[in-house]
This record gives C-alpha cells, sequence and structure tokens, in this order.
C-alpha cells in the first residue's frame, strides 16, 4: 500500500480519550430523565455529529419518549464545562505517530462530528492542532456519518484521492463512512470492540496508536 499519502484522524476516541466520558455524562443526564442508557447504547450511536445522535437515540427509545435535542444540550453543557477546565485526556501514541508521519512527509487531516469551535479549541489547547494540515468539522457538513461526506471534502482539501488516504477510525459509524467512500480504515479499538461486519469495511484492527504505527510502517512505507 505505497500509495497511500495521507491520514485522517477521527478526535474523539482516537486522538482524545473522551467517548467514555461522553458515556458517562449521556448516562447522568438520561438518568435524571427515567431513561435507562449504557455503554453498548451509546456505541451504537458515537461517531455521530448531534443530529446523528439524535436521531440514532429516537430509533432506539422512541422519536415521542423525550425531546433528546434538549437532553443533548444539557449534556453538552456539562461536558464541555469538565473539559474546558481539565486537561484533556490524550490516547496512547499521539505524539509519536503524529511526529513520525510528519517526519515521513504524509498529508494528515482531521475529520470530526465535533463542531468547528468546540474541536479546533481542544485540539489547540493539547498541542496537537499545528500537527494537522486539513480539516472538516461536524458543522461544516450536511450529512453525518456514516455518510462519506465529511471524508470525500477534507480529502479533496488535501487535493488527495480517497484511495490514496488510510482513515483512522473507532466507532462503527466512521468505519463505515470511510469504506462507503472509497476509503481503506483501520479500526482503532476503543469502546466498540471490532465486530465481524466491521472487518469487512476495514483494512486493519489495531488496539491503539502504536500498533497503527508499526503498521504503516510495515505496510504503506517506501
Amino acid at each position: 500500500m505505497k500509495d497511500i499519502k495521507g491520514i485522517i484522524f477521527d478526535v474523539d476516541g482516537v486522538i482524545f480519550d473522551t467517548e467514555r466520558m461522553s458515556s458517562k455524562f449521556w448516562k447522568k443526564t438520561m438518568d435524571r430523565y427515567g431513561l435507562e442508557m449504557n455503554d453498548e447504547i451509546y456505541t451504537e450511536v458515537m461517531g455521530r455529529n448531534v443530529d446523528g445522535i439524535i436521531s440514532g437515540l429516537e430509533e432506539i427509545y422512541g422519536k415521542d419518549t423525550l425531546d433528546f435535542r434538549k437532553v443533548a444540550s444539557e449534556k453538552t453543557a456539562e461536558m464541555v464545562e469538565e473539559l474546558d477546565s481539565k486537561p484533556i485526556p490524550i490516547l496512547p501514541g499521539v505524539f509519536e505517530i503524529l511526529d513520525y508521519l510528519k517526519t515521513k512527509g504524509y498529508k494528515l487531516a482531521v475529520a470530526t462530528s465535533t463542531r468547528k469551535e468546540r474541536a479546533e479549541k481542544r485540539l489547540k489547547k493539547e498541542d496537537i492542532y499545528d500537527y494537522i494540515d486539513e480539516f472538516m468539522y461536524g458543522d461544516q457538513v450536511e450529512y453525518s456519518k456514516p455518510n462519506p461526506e465529511i471524508f470525500l471534502k477534507v480529502a479533496e482539501k488535501l487535493n488527495l484521492q480517497p484511495s490514496e488516504c488510510l482513515v483512522l477510525e473507532d466507532s462503527p459509524a466512521g468505519v463505515e463512512a470511510a469504506y462507503r467512500g472509497g476509503f481503506r480504515c483501520i479500526h482503532v479499538v476503543d469502546m466498540k470492540k471490532t465486530t465481524e461486519e466491521m472487518r469487512k469495511q476495514i483494512i486493519a484492527s489495531c488496539e491503539n496508536l502504536h500498533e497503527v504505527k508499526k503498521w504503516i510502517e510495515l505496510n504503506c512505507d517506501k
């Protein structure tokens, strides 16, 4: 796979260890409204933008069960307060793989369902922003993952074809989006273990970014 020229990172669950935090705040907020939520339910909707999450929750719980947009707003406000007041937890291997990829001359991009203002602030806060060449955020696309729009748009910004990009994703929605867009994808395992369905859509499953770096060294470097 010597034709890979660009690496596209999801953020939550790949760069930042924030998916478990998000699940925790969803459980807490839903509990106030008398609805039970667990990690299994959360992994069914994670990786999507707000509209995508709300749509998913309406399918799971029923559209008329609750005003999920109101719940999402409350959950987000509480989580943002914690993220703004404390260091954001970074997953193992982030800076090692970023340094390595820059040294090797890969183009780097971020494609996150989080809206621009919030994601940009977090990436800058933890000194990651300057590593990245191009960005695409959840409020810059019309459709949420698993629609491939976000990956197609950021690949265009990199001036690369989907076949020249490798996507690093942790969520089923993100993996499906990459697959549907014609991208090769590595599932970086976080909250969601690699399922048989996901294995049909990826070229590898790695437990962390250290493993991803080794995989790229073996399979992509010239």
